[in-house]
């Protein structure tokens, strides 16, 4: 709060330098303020009134705005003489200032995009492609910021929420012991000492129901602030890709090469994209169906040979091997080929993700006469065996960085649990992650 106060006091005072001292009619540019200037452009008055860390914060905000608009003005007339590099150099100037020199409210992340432009304009795709990653990661983490005060202020909220309830319980509290007094005084009056002690009986059961909605509450709130935090994320990522590279292929000076290289960065974004929704699409049908998934009568062997092979082709990995366990004859069983294909291609794709060296291997076999299993086994980093359990809970992710929005096991689940199996990791596999699943054959 007092640095708001501090910035709104400090806009007031440029406020009224503005209206009272305008630029001087035959400056044909901008005056950028010397180190030695006073912090209100040399003019003695108010800052006598004012204490010497504002003024000095005031001096460096103007001298840092009139540079960054001298820089502005310089890098638009370069870019308009087609002086392109010289375009650039204001343009690092821009972010160095940015970076050396913040302003509490005020966003540079401009210059970056300018900076990406011109090498862009200058056929240094590379470094373009970096500079514009840059942006993205700038403008990622001043969404972040933005997130983070949002969240804070619901904090707060929920602070204030929670003191309110503290007042309702204190307020419920005395009228406890005002229920106990008047029992002492009616002791003699059996109705009254049984409508006293059924009513204190009721309030308890009301407190604990609502100490219990409470926490479902909260609980609810956190997983939707995780979600949407995660949503965020995941689309915005592809979204980027997809609108920055959008742009790069409009111009004129794209390379054939470079034009390829973006195509395939934008169809990989689209891909991510259809992929995040048609786990969302699969999840919330299955959490609200209450009817059995239709079931066919398929060869599981076949069905798993087919999901390995377009693994194969459309997922290569340099240095994993993808193989499999899976036995010749065929393996009849009454089941969902739709969901089972989903599930297949999620725990292979789990696999896949977190597996840098070794092998992927995709098994599947009977169980016993009535029940068949299949199973994927990875060489990758691995699950803590604390973590099992956890693993399938819904927008769970072990490596917060990793690419993903937690549903991909909680489907797996989700999936198994409709069609009448279970699901598990092994524990007696140690080097890597071993997903089991089994499901009944009718």
């Amino acid at each position: 709060m007092t640095g708001r106060i501090r910035h709104t006091l400090a806009a007031t005072a440029l406020l009224l330098l503005a209206l009272t001292a305008g630029p001087h009619p035959c400056a044909a540019q901008p005056r950028i303020p010397r180190d030695g200037d006073d912090a209100f452009g040399g003019n003695p008055g108010m800052h006598l009134f004012l204490p010497s860390q504002f003024i000095e914060s005031i001096r460096r905000e103007r001298l840092t705005m009139a540079r960054t608009r001298s820089y502005r003005e310089d890098y638009r007339k370069a870019v308009e003489c087609g002086d392109y590099a010289r375009a650039l150099a204001y343009a690092d100037s821009l972010i160095r200032l940015a970076e050396q020199h913040p302003i509490p409210g005020v966003s540079f992340t401009g210059g970056y995009q300018k900076r990406a432009r011109m090498l862009h304009l200058l056929h240094r795709d590379a470094e373009a492609c970096v500079a514009f990653e840059r942006a993205v990661q700038v403008q990622d983490s001043v969404m972040h910021l933005q997130q983070s005060q949002t969240m804070r202020e619901m904090q707060a909220s929920y602070e204030l929420d929670r003191l309110e309830l503290d007042k309702a319980l204190l307020s419920a509290h005395h009228h406890k012991k005002a229920l106990i007094s008047l029992a002492l005084l009616l002791a003699a009056i059996g109705a009254g000492i049984a409508f006293i002690y059924t009513g204190n009986r009721r309030t308890q059961r009301l407190q604990r129901e609502l100490l219990q909605q409470m926490q479902h509450v909260r609980e609810s709130e956190e997983k939707k602030a995780a979600f949407i935090n995660s949503m965020c994320h995941e689309v915005r990522t592809p979204l980027n890709s997809i609108a920055g590279f959008s742009e790069l292929l409009c111009t004129e000076e794209v390379l054939p090469e470079a034009h390829a290289q973006y195509c395939e960065i934008i169809q990989e974004s689209r891909r991510q994209l259809r992929y995040l929704f048609d786990d969302l699409l699969d999840v919330s049908y299955l959490e609200n169906l209450t009817e059995p998934l239709p079931h066919d009568y398929l060869d599981i062997c076949a069905l798993c040979r087919t999901q390995l092979r377009v693994m194969k082709i459309r997922f290569p990995k340099a240095g994993v091997i993808y193989a499999d366990g899976i036995p010749t004859e065929p393996l009849a069983a009454l089941s969902s080929e739709k969901y089972l294909t989903i599930l297949i291609a999620a725990l292979l794709g789990n696999a896949h993700k977190f597996t840098r060296q070794g092998q992927v291997r995709l098994e599947c076999g009977r169980q016993d006469e009535e029940h068949f299993h299949i199973t994927v086994t990875d060489t990758g980093c691995g699950i803590p065996p604390d973590q099992y359990d956890y693993v399938f809970e819904r927008f769970t992710k072990l490596d917060t960085f990793s690419q993903g929005n937690g549903l991909g096991l909680y489907l797996c689940r989700l999936i198994v649990r409709h069609l009448g199996g279970e699901i598990h990791i092994d524990p007696d596999y140690t080097d890597g992650t071993r997903v089991v699943a089994t499901l009944p054959r009718k």
